[in-house]
């Protein structure tokens, strides 16, 4: 799944985007590209979890199709 974090901006909003979903989910693997403000995460949870998730850490993903 892949989400699009506008408010992403450095490596601090990629570690925190990376603990908000390990801690839902500790098995998940992300590929963050801050750059182009792309979140992917590979992860058994249903994206609506994973989009609450980063949104509990402060930003606000929209799921890129």
């Amino acid at each position: 799944m892949k989400f699009e974090v506008l408010d992403m901006s450095c490596g601090g909003c990629a570690n925190a985007v990376t603990r908000a979903v390990n801690g839902i989910d500790p098995a998940a693997k992300l590929n963050i590209d801050v750059d182009a403000k792309l979140v992917t995460v590979d992860s058994t949870l249903v994206p609506d979890r994973v989009l609450a998730a980063i949104e509990a850490a402060g930003f606000h993903p929209t799921v890129k199709a």
